[in-house]
């Protein structure tokens, strides 16, 4: 009988991440440490990570401030 693998497989299930990190928020966690939560429990690199906090909808409105801070730290980057 072969294997394969499922999301089962992966310590949370992402589609039910979106309620974890509505949790994290509402208990008061910024997004910094949001994303250190999915790093660790999701198994994802620090990139995916931010992507996953930053695509969602519990940080939806925060959105664009991020967008900002961003492309404010590339500039200072780009100008040093």
């Amino acid at each position: 009988m072969s294997q394969t693998s499922t999301t089962t497989d992966a310590p949370a299930d992402r589609g039910d991440w979106e309620r974890v990190l509505a949790r994290l928020r509402a208990d008061g966690f910024s997004p910094i440490e949001s994303i250190k939560i999915t790093r660790a429990v999701l198994q994802v690199s620090l990139g995916e990570a931010k992507g996953i906090v930053h695509r969602s909808q519990a940080w939806a409105d925060r959105r664009a401030d991020f967008d900002q801070l961003h492309e404010v730290a590339a500039s200072a980057l780009h100008d040093s």
